[in-house]
């Protein structure tokens, strides 16, 4: 009994913590494994709110323990011109680990409103999902 009212209160005042964006920012990285090479510094809030939402997905259909992989933040020169990556707006997630039967699932989950979600590299060896945030 008085363990339940020990975890009660910690749950208690874990939700009741006021976050800034640096905790959302520790929290995202520490549910997920980065690329060698991927920079996420300089990541904008809501790409961080974005991540998490994302790993949401990944825990909802593949379990609690996986770990999903950020292949690209703010880095590498192999994106667009103009991509959202640039501006610290957008994160590409590995997709080509989770099982073939389970990804288009996990695509259409993740799809929002504020954000513009795509599949990339369907069946190539760079395959991932593309998020980027949406400015009004």
């Amino acid at each position: 009994m008085r363990f339940s009212v020990i975890i009660l209160f910690c749950l208690c005042v874990f939700a009741w913590a006021e976050w800034n964006s640096e905790d959302v920012h520790r929290l995202f990285i520490k549910r997920v494994n980065l690329k060698p090479g991927v920079y996420t510094g300089k990541l904008e809030s809501v790409m961080d709110s974005a991540g998490l939402s994302v790993v949401y997905e990944y825990h909802r259909l593949l379990g609690d323990m996986y770990r999903p992989t950020v292949t690209s933040a703010n880095d590498f020169g192999s994106h667009s011109r103009y991509s959202k990556h640039y501006l610290n707006l957008a994160l590409d997630f590995r997709i080509n680990d989770v099982p073939q039967n389970k990804r288009a699932i996990l695509v259409e989950n993740i799809r929002g409103k504020r954000f513009l979600v795509l599949w990339e590299s369907q069946g190539g060896k760079n395959e991932h999902v593309h998020v980027e945030f949406i400015r009004d």
